[in-house]
């Protein structure tokens, strides 16, 4: 995790350092005078990286003296890693020589301006050494040594608020207290064990507050207790003498602990607590290992002691409490109404004071706070502490003081959800993630993201069927600290209204946007955009800064909310001059997109996404990509629109890691290619039209039967034979596969699928499905999501039958079905099941319609999901449909979550590929 905020917060200087020593290869044939330079900056920048590191690493705020050698050092870093890298990419462009009399003249002119390149690099390392002396020199001449320089600043830790606060005047803690206190109270497995309960979650929640809370109701069940708080870098010694002297531990033969090793206090702790209950409260646990040892002190005597932690890490959590995830309690954010009680308690005693005219300023306010206790203690104590407090005006400045930091960023506004693949491979793309002891950039950058899950630095919204954090946001406090963060080291400028660039006086290294209108090329082009490295443009409209102005540009995303073909074309042409881009998305559902005719020239690019409409620069729809993306040898992720024929030539993309949009429409020799792309991991096949050849059928899947890496495979809208022989046995590469979707007709269930050990995700379709098929789906051992889709209405009931190491994971179950169908679940079937969705017609309800029968048991079901599409339907029908589903989630005993709709207007189909129900129609679709 530190390497990745060491990156950020030290500007380039991480990245730099790691293309230094390639400069002096042969390759890159340097004058001496040019190497010395570079020698020279080499070491400088080593020892800047150094303090940096130091100042990263200090507990204590640097001073502004600090502050402002560090920011400079940054900027120096960016500029350098300019230089560096716009010479490493014209020496790349110049050994791409083309052969014959043609490569002959191009060699012949190049030696004439060679001489004259090189003293020009010679030049500019000369005056990046001069600069890099000047810094070095302000350093020495200020006698900067960080951290003897330390600014004075009090701190109050925040936990000391929480262990002190009265009971009275709390508010929401009774419910998580109680509860935790009935799960503290009951038996464990053997009985009368060491439980150990963690509270996880973000920092101000309350956590400490609510474990203090615990400790205070149950503290005189036990023998002895004891409160611990450990630190961030705890003194594992010095925390073993506070538990000692805290569970009134008398040292013998005139000893005194203070001298003891850390064995010793260990041992004398264990001894000592054998024959006792105990109680211990350990706050603010951040690492594993800290609370290992303290384990080690605590006997198996059973005696029911307990032991409560608190953590911002769920990996933590569940460490603590050794995977017993029923030990582990997630902190929750207040709801509305604790929120406003607990707000107005605190400034006018009751809710009841407050005047009316304060209600919606008020409300805001608490809508920044998002539920977090301390802050909603923080915002309430500066209002009670005013000397007119029911001014309206001192409300209004708290709040606007709070929506200026919000409106600073369109990419971390209020409930902005983060892609998790794209927000680390931008990661990648800006060197903040580099390759280390041989890992993936990719693979390091998704620690560092599931670091920050752990922490709660940042909160999961949508997680895949395995587990996986797909979508993030930031929470409105951490967001607080970004940003400010981000004003003072010039990280990131964000823009809502164009005229606010004008008079910037540092250099915008990334840029944000966010204007529904036009934007003033006038104003853009009197600030300096070259040293950009990364350009995200969100909103409605179209308009954007001209590509050109951004020479440096390694990050482009383009992101156009709504639908709109009445806009003009969306020319980004421009694009193929930007010669040191890595990642490159477009999110631009229903415009008009023009794409340059050759982008070969983007040697650098990994990451190429473009969801649009494709059209030529004369408005005629194009189905075709730039011939020359083939000879990108660095790009890992290509997504084209799903009507796009791929070139000639794909598979010689070999770095290809995935690929979304690979058209069976392709030539035969395209329908090949995949076999060559080995190094694939995720592969989405689509098909325009409905016929598909058994040539094809066979082609595509020998091409499959090479891909040894891959994990995900989608079949889109691809309509073929299944009953082709080959797809009768199992292709080598499917043996590894986590997801699985097909869209594709089988006449029944291929017994090849119950070889896939690995996996977790699987759709299917089918005319029929048996019980034999079933089966064979409930012995797959990691399955934790079936999507099943029906074409017509069954002939036979679908039969889940219960049994041991029948669907032992499975989570979500999922049923699709033209017609009516007729599930059956029997006791112990699906016992880990949580939603259960259905998507159904009510044609013929009266004939052939019947509810689910068993679902109560589902032991472990908390939603049920139909969806009913009623076109032409009876409306008896519709509502015999609908009552009966009613019925069937009403007497479940666990009272699960239901959410049936009825779509009126619209006939439900099956979906061709999306999790989402498809609808034929204009909408239309009504919750019931």
């Amino acid at each position: 995790m530190e390497a990745a905020v060491v990156s950020v917060s030290h500007g380039a200087l991480g990245s730099l350092l790691g293309k230094r020593g390639e400069l002096l290869t042969a390759k890159y044939k340097l004058l001496k005078e040019a190497k010395d330079h570079i020698t020279f900056l080499k070491a400088e920048l080593e020892s800047m990286h150094a303090f940096m590191k130091k100042i990263s690493d200090a507990d204590e705020e640097p001073d502004e003296q600090d502050k402002c050698w560090a920011k400079e050092v940054r900027e120096l870093s960016y500029d350098i890693e300019d230089s560096v890298s716009e010479f490493m990419l014209r020496v790349e462009h110049d050994s791409c020589q083309p052969h014959g009399i043609k490569g002959f003249i191009s060699r012949s002119k190049k030696l004439v301006t060679t001489m004259k390149i090189k003293h020009e690099i010679a030049k500019e390392f000369e005056g990046l050494k001069i600069r890099v002396q000047e810094v070095s020199e302000r350093r020495s001449r200020y006698k900067m040594d960080y951290p003897v320089s330390k600014a004075n600043k009090t701190t109050v830790d925040t936990r000391l608020l929480a262990l002190h606060a009265e009971t009275a005047s709390l508010v929401g803690i009774t419910g998580p207290r109680d509860q935790l206190i009935q799960l503290m109270d009951e038996e464990g497995t053997p009985p009368h064990q060491l439980k150990v309960f963690s509270i996880v979650g973000f920092g101000g929640l309350g956590k400490t507050t609510l474990a203090n809370e615990i400790y205070r109701k149950l503290e005189d069940k036990f023998d002895c207790q004891a409160f611990v708080p450990v630190s961030q870098k705890p003194n594992i010694s010095k925390i073993m003498k506070k538990v000692l002297y805290k569970v009134g531990y008398v040292a013998h033969d005139n000893t005194t602990i203070e001298m003891w090793e850390e064995s010793e206090l260990i041992t004398a702790l264990k001894k000592f607590l054998l024959d006792k209950r105990c109680l211990l409260h350990s706050i603010c646990i951040w690492d594993a290992s800290a609370w290992d040892i303290i384990r080690c002190a605590l006997p198996e005597n059973n005696k029911d002691s307990r032991v409560i932690t608190t953590t911002r890490n769920e990996a933590v959590a569940r460490a603590c409490c050794t995977n017993h995830i029923e030990c582990v309690y997630k902190m929750k954010a207040l709801s509305d109404l604790d929120s406003r009680s607990l707000f107005f308690k605190r400034i006018f005693d009751s809710e009841e004071t407050c005047p009316p005219y304060l209600d919606e300023v008020s409300a805001e306010i608490l809508k920044k706070c998002g539920g977090l206790p301390l802050a909603i203690i923080t915002m309430s104590s500066v209002l009670a502490n005013q000397p007119n407090k029911l001014k309206k005006e001192k409300w209004d400045f708290v709040r606007d003081s709070l929506r200026s930091n919000f409106e600073m960023s369109p990419t971390l506004e209020e409930d902005y959800e983060i892609d998790r693949n794209d927000l680390t491979k931008q990661w990648v793309a800006e060197g903040f993630v580099c390759k280390a002891h041989g890992r993936d950039p990719e693979d390091i950058a998704k620690s560092y993201f599931n670091e920050l899950i752990n922490r709660s630095m940042i909160q999961a919204t949508d997680t895949d069927y395995s587990g996986e954090v797909n979508f993030c946001r930031v929470h409105d406090m951490m967001l607080d600290l970004i940003l400010q963060k981000s004003r003072e080291e010039n990280f990131i400028t964000v823009v809502d209204d164009i005229q606010d660039m004008a008079g910037h006086q540092d250099k915008i290294r990334r840029l944000s946007i966010n204007l529904d209108g036009a934007i003033n090329n006038t104003v853009a082009r009197s600030v300096q955009l070259s040293q950009t490295r990364t350009l995200a443009r969100y909103g409605p409209s179209w308009h954007w800064l001209p590509l050109k102005l951004f020479k440096h540009l390694r990050v482009l995303v383009f992101e156009f909310s709504g639908w709109n073909r009445s806009e003009p074309l969306l020319d980004i042409t421009g694009i193929c001059h930007l010669f040191q881009l890595v990642f490159l998305k477009i999110f631009a559902r229903g415009f008009r997109l023009v794409l340059p005719s050759r982008i070969g020239d983007l040697q650098q690019l990994e990451v190429f996404d473009i969801t649009a409409e494709i059209f030529s620069s004369k408005g005629i729809k194009s189905h075709i990509l730039p011939s020359d993306i083939v000879t990108l040898s660095r790009l890992f992720h290509l997504r084209v629109p799903w009507d796009m024929i791929l070139p000639e030539g794909i598979g010689n993309m070999k770095s290809l890691r995935s690929l979304y949009g690979f058209d069976l429409g392709n030539s035969l020799d395209n329908i090949k290619a995949p076999r060559e792309l080995t190094n694939l991991t995720d592969l989405q096949i689509v098909k325009r039209h409905d016929y598909t050849s058994d040539e094809i059928s066979r082609e595509v899947f020998h091409a499959l039967e090479n891909l040894c890496n891959l994990k995900h495979l989608r079949f889109n809208r691809a309509h073929f034979d299944a009953s082709v022989d080959e797809w009768s046995s199992v292709p080598v590469s499917f043996i590894y596969l986590h997801s699985l979707h097909v869209r594709f007709l089988f006449f029944g269930v291929p017994e090849w699928i119950g070889q896939l050990h690995r996996l977790y995700d699987l759709t299917l379709t089918f005319r029929e499905v048996s019980e034999d098929d079933v089966g064979l789906l409930a012995r797959l051992p990691s399955l934790t999501h079936l999507d099943l889709c029906i074409e017509g209405t069954p002939k036979h009931t679908i039969v889940i039958r219960g049994g041991s190491g029948l669907f032992p994971v499975l989570k979500h179950f999922k049923v699709s079905c033209s017609g009516i169908p007729h599930l059956n679940f029997e006791s112990g079937a699906m016992p880990k099941v949580e939603k259960l969705k259905l998507n159904f017609n009510a044609q013929g309800w009266d004939r052939y319609g019947a509810a689910p029968a068993g679902v109560e048991h589902l032991s472990g079901l908390q939603e049920i999901h139909v969806n009913i599409g009623c076109r032409g339907v009876k409306e008896s029908n519709k509502r015999a449909a609908e009552s009966a589903l009613r019925r069937v989630a009403a007497m479940h005993p666990g009272r699960p979550v239901a959410n049936i709709k009825c779509f009126v207007n619209d006939r439900l189909v099956i979906d061709d590929g999306t999790d989402e129900t498809k609808l034929e129609g204009d909408g239309g679709g009504s919750s019931s």
